[in-house]
C-alpha cells in the first residue's frame, strides 16, 4: 500500500449478504463524480480510483454480478476476494471466476489449506503473465544472469505444500458438504430463539466458512461472548472495521451504517469442518 501510495476507500456493506452493498457503492461513485467533473477521486490521496475490491464474507457470495456491472459503468478495476469463499457458486458460477481477477486464500483457517499462501485466478492472458513476474521476483528469463526489471516478490509456493494443497482439493467437494451439513444443523437449532442464523443469499450456494448468528444487541451479544469463552467454546465477534485501526482512520469512507450495526449484533461460531 504504502509503495503506490494507495489508500483504502471503505464502503458500507448490504445486511443480506454481509458483502459490499451496490447501491452504496454506486451511491458513493455518483456522488465523487458529480464532484470531480466524472472522474472518481479517492480524496485522501487525490488520486483516481482505480479498483474495487468485494469480499465474499464469511464464504456467502455478495452481490457481485451487480458490482461488476457498476464498475464497468466507472472503468474502476474489479479484483474479487474470494478468499473465504473457496467452494461457493453465484448463479452457477465459482467466486473468483466474475472479476477480472479473483484471490483465494489456502491459509491453515480456510476451507482447504496448503498451510500458508494462496492464488489469484484470471482469463487475462496478459495479466497473468504480468502476476506470475512480478510473484517470481521479477526475474527476466535468462540462462546464467540474475536481472530483475521491477521491484518483485517471492511468493512461489514449496512443492511439498502445493502437494497438500492439491490432496485438499480433492476433497473440496466433501469439505463444502460437511461445512453446508453443520450450518443446516446451527439452523434448525437457532429456528426457536430471538437470534438469526445467518444463511446464504438468493441464488447462491455457501461454503459457510464461517456460521454466524446476529443478536437483537451489542448487549445480548457482549453476555453470549462472556459466556460461551468462559465456558471454552471459542466465539468471537465481527472484525473491527477498517475505518477503527489507527494505520487507516484518516481514510475516506461513507456512513458505513450496516456494517456498524453488525459489528455491534454479529457473532461467528465454532465452524470447523469436522465439528
Amino acid at each position: 500500500i504504502s509503495y503506490c501510495n494507495a489508500k483504502p476507500i471503505c464502503v458500507d456493506v448490504d445486511r443480506e449478504t454481509m458483502g459490499l452493498c451496490p447501491n452504496a457503492l454506486k451511491k458513493f461513485l455518483e456522488k465523487e463524480a458529480s464532484l470531480s467533473h466524472g472522474v472518481c477521486i479517492n480524496n485522501t490521496t487525490g488520486k483516481k480510483i482505480r479498483a474495487c475490491i468485494p469480499m465474499h464474507t464469511y464464504g456467502h457470495p455478495c452481490k457481485i454480478d451487480e458490482i461488476k456491472e457498476i464498475c464497468k459503468e466507472y472503468k474502476i478495476f474489479l479484483i474479487e476476494d474470494a478468499a473465504e469463499s473457496v467452494g461457493s457458486l453465484f448463479k452457477e458460477r465459482h467466486t473468483g471466476t466474475i472479476g477480472r481477477i479473483g484471490t483465494l486464500s489456502f491459509n491453515g483457517n480456510k476451507i482447504i489449506t496448503a498451510g500458508g499462501g494462496g492464488c489469484i485466478i484470471t482469463n487475462d492472458e496478459i495479466l497473468a503473465r504480468k502476476a506470475k513476474h512480478l510473484s517470481t521476483t521479477a526475474k527476466v528469463p535468462h540462462k546464467w544472469e540474475f536481472y530483475h526489471d521491477q521491484i518483485g516478490y517471492n511468493y512461489r509456493m514449496p512443492n511439498i505444500n502445493a502437494a497438500l494443497l492439491l490432496a485438499q482439493i480433492e476433497n473440496l467437494e466433501e469439505f463444502v458438504l460437511n461445512k453446508r451439513n453443520i450450518a443446516n444443523k446451527y439452523n434448525v437449532f437457532f429456528k426457536n430463539t430471538d437470534l438469526t442464523f445467518f444463511t446464504e443469499p438468493e441464488d447462491c450456494i455457501s461454503n459457510y466458512w464461517l456460521n454466524s448468528i446476529i443478536f437483537k444487541n451489542k448487549k445480548q451479544r457482549d453476555l453470549f461472548l462472556e459466556s460461551s469463552n468462559s465456558n471454552n467454546i471459542m466465539t468471537r465477534p465481527i472484525w473491527n472495521l477498517m475505518h477503527s485501526l489507527p494505520m487507516f482512520s484518516d481514510s475516506q469512507r461513507d456512513e458505513l451504517k450496516n456494517s456498524s450495526w453488525l459489528q455491534e449484533r454479529l457473532v461467528n461460531l465454532p465452524s470447523s469442518i469436522i465439528l
